[in-house]
């Protein structure tokens, strides 16, 4: 059985929301004192930095680091007052991947409001999980996907995935879209045996 990762649903979540890895993040300085160089986006990519001094590329770890709490960073290497540094990175626009991690955890619980058969919950490394601790299904990271969409922008006009398509209407609430949601999709899967009442 196919299944996803939390960042297959945050990849999903940011098409959705048109959070989309900007590649043309560059922040220049010369170094006079301080060796820690704050970069000017908030929300950067941090496998994709690249830090160079005087034009030569640096490599990371041993050259320097980034932290990613100070939006920093430091340059290990011997640096002379009036080097060059020039750092280049992507970047996103609107959201940190630890923010969306605490939308999708917020939005697991309309799983259980919704008395879905599956109980979902983010375990230590932040990995959506069921109780037996088995990741979701393709078909079920994509309704977590749409669900934390709606959650984060509820005036998302289209939102497409494989299994079915749904148009937002700006009238409807938070509430009655991700209601709507959850019907339009329960019928597209057929049979599903819901939770039992504790009573």
């Amino acid at each position: 059985m196919n299944t996803v990762t939390t960042a297959n649903v945050i990849k999903m979540i940011r098409g959705h929301i048109r959070d989309i890895l900007k590649t043309n993040g560059k922040d220049c300085f010369q170094y006079d004192s301080d060796p820690s160089f704050s970069l000017s986006q908030d929300f950067v990519s941090s496998t994709t930095i690249k830090v160079y001094k005087n034009g030569t590329l640096l490599t990371l770890t041993s050259d320097y680091t980034y932290n990613s709490d100070t939006n920093q960073v430091t340059i290990l290497t011997d640096l002379t007052k009036k080097d060059d540094i020039i750092i280049k990175y992507s970047y996103y626009e609107k959201y940190s991947d630890t923010e969306i991690i605490c939308f999708i955890n917020a939005s697991l619980s309309k799983f259980v409001i919704h008395r879905y058969p599956k109980y979902f919950y983010l375990n230590s490394s932040d990995e959506v999980v069921t109780k037996n601790g088995i990741n979701p299904t393709v078909e079920e990271g994509n309704i977590i996907a749409v669900i934390t969409a709606i959650d984060i922008d509820p005036n998302n006009v289209n939102i497409k995935t494989k299994d079915f398509s749904i148009s937002a209407e700006e009238n409807m609430s938070k509430t009655e879209q991700i209601d709507k949601i959850f019907a339009k999709w329960m019928r597209s899967f057929g049979d599903v045996t819901f939770l039992e009442n504790d009573n």
